[in-house]
């Protein structure tokens, strides 16, 4: 399995990602075996939810995905995001 770090192609528009791209994601350590439920969370860590998320967010597209939130959620996000940095 792949340890290295993976470079994203998350955007407003779902990625194409080669072949190569797409399985070098899949086979990375941080892609569980099987998706279950741990204690009412996805999964086993945050390490492996923000692998699978980084992975949809690729395959749907920012627009897409975005388009589930309220948009008062994705302000308050964003808000908080500028006050920490």
């Amino acid at each position: 399995m792949n340890r290295d770090p993976i470079p994203w192609k998350i955007a407003a528009d779902p990625a194409m990602l080669t072949g190569d791209e797409f399985w070098a994601r899949y086979s990375h350590t941080n892609m569980p075996e099987k998706f279950e439920g741990i204690h009412g969370k996805l999964v086993w860590n945050d390490e492996q939810r923000l692998h699978v998320l980084a992975m949809l967010l690729e395959a749907v597209g920012l627009k897409r995905a975005l388009s589930l939130c309220p948009p008062e959620a994705i302000r308050a996000a964003l808000a908080d995001s500028n006050r920490k940095s």
